[in-house]
C-alpha cells in the first residue's frame, strides 16, 4: 500500500512537472502592441499587432465613445500563428476621445487548457480637422538655381510638422516669426531641376495634411557651358594630390583618377557641405537684415554659378558637372572680407574646395569660402561685417590661386550674383519680409 501511494506521489509530480515545464503550458500571455501617438483622425485605420510563442488563437477590439461600446473586431482560430498583425478600421463618431479596449488568447494549455488571456486599452483623442494655413507674403519670382522668401501662417492646436516642400522632395523647414502661429523662411530652386513648384505643407498629430501651393514666378536663368581640357599635368599634380589627402586609393588610369576626383569625391564634398548648411539655428526671429556680399572687392569673375563643365582628355569626353559657386579671382593671398555677420560652423579641408570655411547668416543662409590658403577665424567665432576671413589660395582640386564663393540655402547651393545684388536683396528677400511683418502687426 506504501509503495502504491509512492507510486500515486511519483506520477502526480511527474505530471505536475509536465505541465509546468511543457511548452504546451506556458505561461507568458500575448504581446499587444498597439501602433499610435495617442491621436486619430478616424481615417487611418489603428495597427495593432499580437505575439505569442504558442500562437493566438483569439482576439476581441472594442471601442467606447460616448458611453456607447461597439465590437470593431473579433476572431476565434488557433490557426492564426505566433503573429497576427490586426489594421482597425475606426467608425465615425463625434465624440472628442474614445478608448479602444484590445483582448487577446494564446493556444496555451495553462489555465486548464483556457489560455494565458491579456488585455491593453488606450484612449485616442480624436481629431478630424485639418491645420488652417496661409499664404501672408512671399518673393514675387524665383530663377532657377536662385533663392526666395515666403512668410506663412500655420494654426492648429495638435500641430505636428510644418514645412515648405519644393518639387514634392526639398524640404524647406520654416522658422517662428514675430507673433505665434506665423513662419517665415528662405527657399531655394535647385540649380539641377528643370521646373518649379513651392507648397506649405502642414500636418497635426492626428494625421490631417493640408498642403497649400505658393505662387511664384519663375525667371529662367540661362547658364553658360564650358568645355575644360584636362591634362596630365592637373592629373598628377592636382588630382592626385586631392585623392592622397582624402586618404582614397589612386587608380592607375588617368582618366579613372581624374573622373574619382570630380565624380566620387565631389559627390562626398556636397554631401559633407549640405549636411553643414542644413539647419536652421534660430528658435524665432523678429526681423531679418542682409547687405549684399562682396567677399573679395575688387576682383575679377572667372567662373560663374551654374556653369555646365564638360571635361575633355586628349579630346575624349570624360565627365561634367555643375559649378556651384562663382569664382573670383584678385592678387595670390588677397584677402577675403565678411560683408556680414556671421557665426563661423566649419573651417577644413573639403576635397576639391581645398581649404574651406563655412559661415551662419540666420534663417538657414550660409555662404563658403572655398580653396583658401590661410583662416583667419575658427569653428564658433563670431564675425562682424568688414572683418578678415581668410586669403584665397590654390588649395583643393585648382592650379591658380582664386576664390571660390558660394552661397547655400538650408543646404542647396544658390546663384552667389542674386545675394551681391543689393537691389535683388531688397526686392525679393528684405522687402517680403518687413512686409509681412506689417501686415501682421496690424
Amino acid at each position: 500500500m506504501k509503495k502504491l501511494w509512492i507510486l500515486i506521489l511519483l506520477l502526480i509530480a511527474g505530471a505536475a512537472g509536465f505541465v509546468y515545464f511543457s511548452p504546451m503550458f506556458e505561461k507568458t500571455p500575448p504581446s499587444i502592441q498597439i501602433e499610435s501617438n495617442g491621436f486619430t483622425n478616424l481615417k487611418k485605420p489603428l495597427k495593432v499587432i499580437l505575439k505569442d510563442e504558442s500562437g493566438i488563437k483569439y482576439y476581441r477590439v472594442t471601442m467606447i465613445a460616448g458611453g456607447v461600446v461597439s465590437e470593431l473586431a473579433t476572431l476565434t482560430d488557433p490557426a492564426m500563428g505566433k503573429e497576427v498583425v490586426l489594421k482597425i478600421n475606426l467608425p465615425k463618431t463625434n465624440a472628442k476621445q474614445i478608448k479602444i479596449n484590445i483582448a487577446a488568447v494564446d493556444n496555451s494549455k495553462w489555465h486548464f487548457f483556457a489560455g494565458n488571456e491579456a488585455k491593453k486599452s488606450i484612449i485616442l483623442q480624436v481629431d478630424t480637422t485639418a491645420p488652417l494655413t496661409e499664404i501672408i507674403n512671399n518673393s514675387y519670382a524665383i530663377g532657377n538655381g536662385g533663392s526666395a522668401a515666403a512668410v506663412v501662417k500655420v494654426s492648429d492646436e495638435n500641430l505636428k510638422d510644418k514645412y515648405i516642400l519644393v518639387n514634392g522632395k526639398y524640404r524647406f523647414n520654416l522658422t517662428p516669426f514675430v507673433k505665434k502661429n506665423y513662419y517665415v523662411a528662405l527657399i531655394a530652386w535647385p540649380v539641377k531641376e528643370k521646373t518649379f513648384d513651392a507648397e506649405l505643407v502642414a500636418e497635426d498629430m492626428a494625421g490631417n495634411i493640408v498642403k497649400e501651393h505658393i505662387p511664384y514666378y519663375w525667371r529662367k536663368y540661362r547658364y553658360p557651358k564650358a568645355k575644360i581640357k584636362i591634362s596630365d599635368k592637373f592629373i598628377n599634380s592636382v588630382a592626385k594630390r586631392v585623392l592622397e589627402k582624402m586618404d582614397i586609393p589612386i587608380p592607375n588610369d588617368p582618366v579613372e583618377i581624374f573622373k574619382k576626383v570630380n565624380e566620387t569625391v565631389r559627390a562626398m564634398n556636397e554631401k559633407e557641405i549640405h549636411d553643414l548648411t542644413d539647419k536652421v539655428y534660430e528658435d524665432k526671429i523678429s526681423y531679418f537684415s542682409i547687405a549684399r556680399f562682396n567677399p573679395l572687392p575688387g576682383s575679377a569673375v572667372r567662373a560663374y554659378f551654374g556653369e555646365q563643365r564638360t571635361y575633355y582628355y586628349k579630346g575624349e569626353k570624360i565627365s561634367n558637372a555643375i559649378h556651384k559657386g562663382i569664382d573670383l579671382a584678385k592678387v595670390k593671398r588677397a584677402k577675403i572680407y565678411s560683408s556680414n555677420y556671421g557665426k563661423v560652423i566649419a573651417e577644413k579641408y573639403i576635397g576639391i574646395y581645398g581649404n574651406t570655411l563655412i559661415v551662419y547668416h540666420k534663417l538657414g543662409l550660409y555662404t563658403l569660402y572655398g580653396h583658401t590658403s590661410v583662416f583667419k577665424v575658427k569653428v564658433g567665432d563670431k564675425i562682424r561685417r568688414g572683418q578678415v576671413i581668410a586669403r584665397t589660395g590654390s588649395t583643393g582640386a585648382v592650379f591658380g590661386d582664386h576664390l571660390h564663393f558660394g552661397v547655400y540655402v538650408q543646404g542647396y547651393a544658390v546663384n552667389p550674383i542674386e545675394w551681391m545684388d543689393p537691389r535683388w536683396i531688397k526686392l525679393n528677400v528684405t522687402n517680403v519680409i518687413n512686409g509681412a511683418k506689417r501686415i501682421i502687426n496690424k
